[in-house]
């Protein structure tokens, strides 16, 4: 209720300041991305009809980072934006929205995977299906955060998410992450598979400075080993318990992922089970999402038994009390169940 409250004051302060809404989001307008292959990004987001991933520059060589061309090239972006132009990489987005979009001096959203190596191969990986996991093309991402915040574009709300590739096994994992809390960031995501155990994350957690996202995917060691490509469901379950330990109470720092495949966890007993280990384990936050390669195929005529998943995990949730993050996909597979269910009434 305060939340809407305060949403109100403040459109109503932009109408008196003469603002007009426009459409746009959260990462065109605040956001970037160091990816793989050399490329800067503005989002990451492929599941609609124009394919998203806007490239800012698509030849860094990670020595450093011409920081004016990468604004100006998003300054483009934006008074396209700004002038009702949706670009085409962007149509269809979920995560466009009319808003009175206002301009800020820092980013509020930095996205690292500029590391693409792993140590599991997870079937549903882009990476793994284009044989393109190797140690190759990563940098030292700590010179271009320092970039950053010499020009003042990064400050201490400034959320960094960590992937990949498998964050832990990147060769600066460590140093990077105390240098984000040494420099006082407050909000760090930090995706892994869990195989490799982090003191650093650990620390992080026990902080509240950082969560850790790992995709587990499964809840038993064979559908594991199926699907991620690896003997390491155990490991993995292990780890998870060392991270809880450095939870604080009240806290949900550590979350587990699960992501729908076809043919493989696609069903309501392995849903279940996920469910029932996480519990057993004393997890309060899962995340839940669809294979991208699955989607893209379906979203024309998405099945109704796949609705029916998505809203069985909501039920699940609210069952054993806990909170659910439905990513990308699965949440627009949800917004779609709810606007369904209204035409139907």
């Amino acid at each position: 209720m305060f939340s809407k409250l305060k949403k109100n004051f403040r459109n109503f302060v932009s109408i008196i300041k003469n603002e007009k809404k426009f459409i746009s989001c959260e990462w065109l307008e605040n956001g970037i991305i160091f990816d793989h292959a050399n490329i800067i990004r503005v989002c990451c987001e492929q599941s609609h009809e124009g394919k998203g991933r806007y490239i800012l520059e698509d030849s860094f060589n990670g020595l450093w980072l011409d920081i004016d061309k990468i604004l100006n090239n998003k300054q483009v972006l934006k008074n396209k934006i700004r002038n009702n132009i949706i670009p085409d990489s962007c149509k269809g987005c979920q995560f466009l929205k009319n808003d009175f979009w206002k301009e800020k001096k820092v980013f509020s959203n930095i996205l690292l995977t500029h590391w693409s190596n792993c140590n599991t191969r997870c079937i549903y990986c882009p990476a793994v299906r284009d044989n393109n996991l190797k140690d190759a093309n990563h940098y030292n991402i700590i010179p271009i955060i320092e970039q950053l915040i010499d020009a003042k574009l990064v400050n201490q709300d400034t959320k960094f998410s960590i992937a990949g590739g498998e964050s832990t096994i990147y060769p600066e994992f460590d140093k990077l992450l105390y240098f984000l809390i040494d420099y006082g960031i407050k909000n760090i995501n930090i995706n892994s598979s869990g195989i490799k155990y982090s003191p650093s994350i650990a620390d992080a957690i026990s902080k509240n400075l950082a969560e850790i996202v790992i995709s587990i995917d499964a809840a038993s060691s064979f559908l594991y080993k199926l699907i991620k490509g690896t003997d390491t469901f155990n490991i993995v379950i292990e780890n998870v318990k060392r991270y809880l330990d450095y939870q604080q109470i009240g806290e949900k720092r550590v979350i587990l992922k699960f992501i729908l495949l076809k043919g493989y966890n696609d069903n309501k007993k392995d849903l279940l089970d996920w469910f029932m280990l996480c519990s057993n384990i004393g997890i309060k936050k899962l995340a839940l999402d669809i294979d991208i390669a699955w989607y893209n195929e379906m979203q024309a005529n998405i099945p109704s038994y796949v609705i029916d998943l998505v809203l069985f995990a909501k039920e699940m949730s609210k069952l054993n009390n806990i909170e659910l993050d439905l990513y990308d996909r699965a949440c627009i597979i949800y917004k779609y169940s709810k606007i369904d269910r209204k035409e139907h009434k």
